[in-house]
């Protein structure tokens, strides 16, 4: 139970938690004390000066509340005479050098600055000799350009870069009067995090090189949502104008998930929702061109090729993929399409792991999923073992949240890789293998767990590390360049089994996708489980597949070779899903526009389980809809249709038929999603 302690603020009274800031204090009250240095997620460090107070029994005059940790029986007045006066100075200095670049500032209409001078500023300035001037815009690097004239010193990217992404890419220049914000011998700024010094910024010194001048402020709403670029699930406000365009996404703070982080992938890579490249309607071949139609001619086309196929071959000779791209929705309504109305059990998901999984593999998956951890309890990790793994290529902010969990909560990181990654120097132990022999270091760490031979500095690390818990492992679902696939997979497994019964261990995977844990869950995989592949089945030289539903998957790119793009094109019919003419789409009888993830009601499962939503926050182009729609409306032309008008709909089957989202309705999903009931203690 936390210590509480007296405080009173302004003749109000509470009690607040011991250690608490005073600015927090207060701003929980609902108390305003303008600040632009301090930030929840970084250090205090009183550059700023702006949040002056008095407090009781302090003859040093003013004091900054963002340094300040309360006390029991403190009285502090935010207002009182000498606080405005002081704030008034403060506010005058800042504005000394400040340009009047308001009217075309990114940053006007939504400036802290403009809104606190006005509110404790000075009103009219004191000084009358020329500003400071500098040179308009300085490129930073590829994303970031500064504007040094704006700058308030508020050191806040300083820190970001320094305390949080620890890459020190920004850094304090000259001393005193001279003092500006820049980077090392002027060297670029390359970040995987480089957008989030734009957005800490409280002015608008930093900006994006990608949005500089190309919205006002007060042109925008922001409509919440969910990255739809890896499986961290990272969550994002989609700033939108006139409800139709998406300008940017910004952070939205999820304490449990990114910490209010995002990666400059998830930040940045926004344009294909408006790109003038989507395909915005059903589109059949002709001859080797493409003519857009009706959709219910192109249903009427699918359903009579298809027809044909099932009558002459059977329904087995009928293969669908998916990507794990795709809501939960999608997915689900996509294997009963191909199960229910189509009769074939050859559905798949793609790209995915271990294409031909063995039995002891498919079980080390079920041990794995067993011990799935939540992202936050790498917080309370004794050690974090990355197995494998490199977050920062994969899940980015991930990254971010193991060097919090280094740096500010004392976990213990092991670093278990055949090659130096980034957080190899926050890695109190490292230990490497071979390029590809990742099977054989896991079987050493069990070798070693379990009283046999292993190499010394194998049973140092375990001796070490491994014998105290709780314990994080975090390896890479995708096992790239790894030479046994399987027998590395089972061997983490047993590795994480034998280590849960000495310790309390959580296990985090890096997955392919946004919603690879939700194709897993929901069962989009062949009749054969993990032992089996659709892709291969579909791909193989010996094929007897006459027809596949390709959905938001591009074969033909991500399994390059000439008999990918011939045995696609020897189908019979190819019914491609997709919000581009992508190389697989290109060799496809039907392409449906299919809508994005912003474009739609659904929720993704991330990588530690939690089911979150994306919302329909812009129409979709043309007459695009939904995956789950179009296969929806596509079964109204056979004679098995499916019924569901609603994604609430779909998502009450999918209760029912998957036991671990049971708990889980569509009306207690919150906006930062929630993990299901069984897995809210792990």
């Amino acid at each position: 139970m936390q210590d509480l302690v007296s405080i009173t603020v302004d003749g109000q009274t509470w009690q607040v938690p011991k250690g608490t800031l005073l600015w927090e204090a207060c701003k929980s009250q609902g108390i305003d004390i303008p600040i632009f240095c301090y930030h929840t997620k970084l250090g205090p460090v009183g550059a700023c000066r702006t949040c002056l107070v008095e407090i009781e029994g302090m003859s040093k005059g003013p004091t900054t509340a963002c340094s300040t940790p309360v006390a029991d029986g403190m009285v502090v007045s935010t207002r009182s005479p000498v606080v405005a006066k002081a704030q008034r100075g403060i506010f005058d200095f800042l504005l000394a050098n400040h340009p009047l670049d308001c009217p075309i500032c990114d940053r006007g209409g939504e400036c802290p600055l403009q809104d606190q001078s006005f509110a404790y500023g000075p009103g009219t300035s004191r000084y009358i000799e020329p500003k400071r001037h500098h040179v308009k815009p300085i490129v930073l690097g590829p994303t970031i350009a500064l504007d040094r004239e704006r700058c308030v010193l508020c050191w806040r990217c300083v820190r970001f870069t320094a305390e949080i992404a620890e890459d020190k890419s920004i850094i304090l220049l000259d001393r005193g009067e001279h003092t500006v914000v820049g980077t090392f011998q002027d060297e670029p700024y390359v970040s995987n995090f480089s957008g989030n010094v734009v957005e800490l910024c409280p002015v608008g010194a930093l900006t994006s090189r990608k949005q500089r001048f190309n919205f006002r402020p007060w042109e925008l709403q922001n409509r919440p949502s969910v990255c739809p670029h890896c499986a961290f699930g990272c969550n994002l406000n989609v700033s939108i104008r006139k409800n139709d365009e998406v300008i940017r996404f910004l952070s939205r703070d999820n304490p449990e998930v990114d910490d209010s982080w995002l990666c400059d992938r998830g930040r940045y890579d926004y344009e294909f929702v408006n790109s003038p490249d989507r395909v915005t309607a059903p589109m059949l071949r002709r001859g080797d061109a493409f003519v857009q139609v009706p959709w219910d001619e192109a249903f009427q086309f699918i359903a009579g090729r298809l027809a044909t196929v099932v009558e002459e071959s059977g329904p087995d000779t009928v293969v669908g993929v998916a990507s794990p791209r795709l809501t939960n929705e999608d997915l689900f309504v996509f294997k009963r399409f191909m199960n229910a109305v189509v009769g074939s059990v050859q559905v798949d998901h793609f790209p995915r792991p271990q294409l031909e999984l063995a039995g002891d593999g498919e079980t080390a998956l079920e041990t794995l999923n067993s011990l799935n951890a939540s992202i936050s309890s790498l917080d309370e990790a004794r050690t974090i073992v990355l197995l494998g793994a490199d977050p920062s290529l994969r899940e980015p902010v991930m990254e971010l949240r193991l060097r919090k969990a280094v740096n500010k909560h004392g976990a213990r990181l092991v670093v278990i890789n055949s090659d130096e990654i980034p957080l190899t120097g926050k890695a109190e132990a490292r230990l490497t293998y071979p390029a590809g022999r990742l099977a054989d270091m896991a079987h050493s760490l069990l070798s070693s767990l379990t009283g046999g031979d292993a190499p010394e500095d194998v049973g140092n690390v375990v001796a070490t590390y491994l014998t105290e818990g709780p314990v994080a492992i975090v390896y890479d679902d995708r096992l790239d360049g790894v030479t046994d696939k399987n027998g590395a997979l089972v061997a983490i497994g047993d590795l994480a089994a034998a280590l849960g019964e000495r310790v309390s261990v959580g296990v985090l995977p890096l997955l392919d996708a946004a919603n690879s844990l939700g194709a897993r869950d929901l069962g989009v995989l062949p009749l054969g489980g993990w032992g089996g592949s659709a892709v291969d089945r579909l791909l193989g030289p010996d094929s007897q597949v006459r027809a596949a539903f390709v959905l938001g998957a591009n074969l033909a790119r991500d399994i390059p070779a000439p008999e990918t793009d011939r045995r696609l094109e020897q189908l019979d019919l190819l019914v491609v899903n997709e919000l581009f003419l992508t190389e697989t789409a290109r060799l496809a009888d039907v392409v449906l526009p299919a809508a994005s993830f912003a474009e739609k009601l659904g929720t993704f499962t991330n990588s530690e389980r939690r089911i979150q939503m994306v919302r329909n926050i812009v129409p979709t182009p043309g007459v695009a809809r939904a995956d789950w729609e179009i296969l929806v409306d596509l079964s109204q032309y056979t004679d098995r249709p499916l019924d569901y008008a609603l994604p609430q709909q779909v998502w009450e089957d999918i209760r029912r038929d998957v036991p671990v989202y049971s708990s889980i309705s569509y009306d207690t999903i919150p906006p930062q999603g929630v993990r299901p009931a069984s897995l809210q203690r792990a």
